[in-house]
């Protein structure tokens, strides 16, 4: 049977309905441009005949909020396996690292991976109930046997300090530090890809 990767998309939680329209109001759209490959698509291509790979759909990613993500989160549960690997991009990140803190998952994590993770309201305002408490960083709630975090220097969404703020916390993470990929929005994420097949 093929281990499972699970991954967690990013999103935006606001604190006001006024400041979510706010964004909305300021967000370019164009029907014309051609449709974005992400590395997650392609990371899953690429992975596709090792792994069982699923990218579970967040409610409301617009308007995200963290009790409706947990409530999604757990209707996966009784379908994962021991060696499953989770990844979360952005607030997706931060959803895990908070989720996993707090509650005990009933496998074996064998690889988490955070990648351009919120870790709290530092140079990122208005995450709502995606904060996390600092004192909970020291310690999962779950057995994982590797904790991956991916960061870029010249991230202008989530600085890198987030990531390096909870590394302080949890020495035993490793954190791959990159000065050229932004928020990581490309279309390939060789890297990762490499961390996943090799562990």
């Amino acid at each position: 049977m093929k281990p499972q990767i699970i991954h967690i998309h990013g999103g935006d939680a606001f604190e006001h309905k006024e400041d979510l329209y706010t964004m909305l109001r300021n967000r370019h759209l164009d029907l014309y441009l051609p449709e974005r490959v992400s590395w997650q698509k392609t990371l899953f291509e690429n992975l596709s005949n090792t792994h069982d790979c699923f990218r579970l759909s967040m409610p409301n990613p617009y308007w995200a909020d963290y009790k409706a993500w947990s409530i999604w989160f757990e209707k996966i549960l009784p379908q994962l396996r021991d060696g499953v690997v989770f990844t979360g991009h952005s607030l997706g990140g931060g959803f895990l690292l908070r989720y996993l803190t707090e509650n005990k998952l009933p496998v074996v994590i064998a690889q988490l991976h955070l990648i351009a993770p919120v870790v709290d309201e530092t140079d990122c305002k208005d995450i709502g109930g995606f904060r996390i408490d600092v004192d909970t960083w020291k310690r999962f709630a779950n057995d994982i046997k590797t904790v991956h975090l991916w960061h870029s220097t010249d991230d202008t969404s989530v600085p890198i300090h987030h990531s390096e703020r909870f590394c302080a916390q949890y020495p035993e993470a490793t954190i791959h530090r990159f000065t050229d990929r932004g928020h990581f929005l490309q279309s390939e994420f060789p890297e990762l890809e490499a961390v996943i097949k090799n562990q």
